[in-house]
């Protein structure tokens, strides 16, 4: 299943159990730029695979500095998720048997299971 699909899925349920006080959708974060540091945890336990081959990113959007490029099907296990400045969703997660951590945008990772807790 497509990450973002899920963490939408998982916005719209939250908002139905707390009627209505959620917004259904997202907005854009409180950075005052795409680039401005963002507040991470590892408060999750999903893990997901990277459809093709993608840079992990310093800061949630495609215009900030790389990390390190990883091929399709590299495992990484999600520490939380975003929206970022343009109201897009992006993960934060460390790739499998490294200690490389960074950010992706959920449309290109896969979600096989474990929660998603929001940073």
């Amino acid at each position: 299943m497509n990450l973002a699909k899920r963490l939408g899925t998982t916005v719209a349920a939250t908002a139905l159990l707390f009627g209505g006080l959620t917004t259904i959708g997202a907005g854009p974060a409180s950075a005052a730029s795409p680039c401005d540091a963002r507040a991470y945890q590892n408060n999750s336990s999903a893990y997901g695979y990277f459809f093709g081959s993608y840079n992990l990113k310093t800061r949630p959007a495609a215009e900030c500095s790389n990390v390190k490029k990883f091929s399709a099907g590299t495992k990484l296990y999600i520490w939380c998720y975003i929206y970022n400045y343009y109201g897009h969703a992006w993960v934060y997660g460390r790739v499998e048997g490294t200690q490389t951590k960074g950010w992706i945008s959920a449309d290109n990772v896969s979600y096989e299971g474990g929660s998603l807790n929001i940073c």
